[in-house]
Formats: structure tokens, C-alpha cells, sequence
């Protein structure tokens, strides 16, 4: 067996990563620890010695690879788990580091284990670590989204977004104020960027910020009911890992 941790404070994440474990990879993978704060770190590793550890690359006001040079003995291979695609994947991708974009995809996650397999080497080293630390800088005070529109660029604060909506090639952006934003790039595009700060796709058209859930009703599926009232539809294979996240919230 193959034993394993996750370092990562954003419960839906967590609860994504463990649910695809235990249902594709119990067999081979056993897990021996979640870790959900920085400030635990440490301790967990000075008693366990995992041979594989799933890393976020932002854990509360620090990243990974700042943890990770508090850790003299790295004898276990990492992945890390990042929704920031313009700054950490170029990182991570030029020191030849594996990782999976948030929201975790099954396939994905099953070839970084394939690789895992036939890898079975020792961890990253200090000059790889400090690499991709000085590309992360920027990522420190993100919360703002830049979203393309036909007139150029509207920069757009997070938590100011309730939900976003499929529409084809494009999306639609509902934030609180009652405004609509229409930007040019596929919702896939977004749930990859917004996956790490709380949004989740609930349904093939929708991506709900989870932050601004008031009610969920049961039914096949079920639906979501946000806090301006709006109603949105939840997939029924969506509906289990959403109650799940639901829940850690």
C-alpha cells in the first residue's frame, strides 16, 4: 500500500480529493492524515511518514513550498493541488513537479497516481521549492478576477460573484450588486480558477459560490437557493460531493 496525506484547508477540496481516493484508489492507496492547517504541518510530519502527500499550494496566509522548506526530510513524492493556472502550472510545469487544477478531475488524478507508481522516488529539492515560491508572489493578495468582455477588461471581486452560467462559448456573471457580466471564455475555464475560493459546479451550466447558499432542497437532485433568492438546478451526480462540502462549511 501506498500511504498518503492531504494538506489543504478548503473543505469542498478536501472532501473532493478524499471522495475520488476511496472510490478509485482504496485498493492500492491507504490515507493516513488530512491536514487542515498550516499550523499542523509540522507536527504530522514528525510523526508520520507518508510516501505520497497532496500539497495546496496556498494554506491560509502561506504556501506549500514554504512548509515544505520546514520539513528536513522529504522522502515522499507530492502533488500539488492548485486553482491558479496563469502563475503556480508554469511554476510547477518548469521544475518538472506534478499537479492537478482544482476542482480535481477522476482521470486526471488517476494518471498523477499511475506516474506515482512508477516513480516511487524521493521528494523535490530546496532549489526546485524556492523556483516556483518566487513565481507564487504574485498569487499572495489575489481577489480579483479579470474577466474578458467586448469592451476589454472588467476586474471583478471574488465574493462580489453569486453564481456564473453557461451559455455556450461563453459565460454570464450574476454578481450581488444585480448586474450581469458577459465574458468571453467557457465556464470550465472559470471553475478552474474559481474552484479554490469556494465555487463549485453544481450542474453542467451552473458554477455557485458556495458562500452564497441559503437553502438546499432535496429532490433528485435537488436544488440551491441562493441569498439574492435565485434557484439553481444541482446535477443528481453532482449531489453527493456537494452535501458532502456542504456540510464542512
Amino acid at each position: 500500500m501506498i500511504r498518503y496525506a492531504i494538506v489543504e484547508d478548503e473543505p469542498q477540496s478536501a472532501e473532493r480529493l478524499k471522495l475520488l481516493m476511496d472510490r478509485d484508489h482504496q485498493d492500492l492507496f491507504e490515507r493516513i492524515g488530512v491536514i487542515k492547517n498550516a499550523e499542523d504541518v509540522e507536527g504530522f510530519f514528525r510523526e508520520n511518514s507518508p510516501d505520497l502527500v497532496f500539497w495546496d499550494v496556498e494554506l491560509g496566509g502561506t504556501t506549500a513550498f514554504e512548509l515544505l522548506a520546514g520539513i528536513p526530510e522529504r522522502e515522499f513524492q507530492m502533488i500539488f493541488i492548485t486553482g491558479y493556472q496563469e502563475y503556480a502550472l508554469q511554476a510547477i510545469k518548469a521544475n518538472a513537479l506534478d499537479y492537478l487544477l482544482k476542482p480535481v478531475d477522476a482521470d486526471e488524478l488517476s494518471q498523477a497516481l499511475k506516474r506515482v507508481e512508477i516513480k516511487r522516488s524521493n521528494g523535490v529539492s530546496k532549489t526546485e521549492l524556492e523556483g516556483v515560491f518566487k513565481s507564487l508572489i504574485p498569487l499572495k493578495n489575489l481577489q480579483k478576477i479579470a474577466l474578458p468582455t467586448t469592451l476589454g477588461l472588467e476586474f471583478v471581486p471574488i465574493d462580489s460573484i453569486l453564481r456564473c452560467q453557461a451559455d455556450v462559448n461563453y459565460t454570464h456573471f450574476f454578481l450581488q450588486d444585480g448586474r450581469k457580466i458577459t465574458s468571453s471564455k467557457t465556464l470550465k475555464e472559470y471553475e478552474n480558477q474559481l474552484g479554490s475560493h469556494g465555487f463549485f459546479r453544481v450542474h453542467n451550466s451552473h458554477l455557485v459560490n458556495l458562500k452564497e447558499v441559503r437553502y438546499y432542497t432535496k429532490g433528485k437532485g435537488g436544488f440551491l437557493t441562493l441569498n439574492d433568492g435565485t434557484e439553481v438546478e444541482v446535477a443528481s451526480r453532482r449531489k453527493e460531493e456537494l452535501l458532502q462540502i456542504l456540510k464542512g462549511f
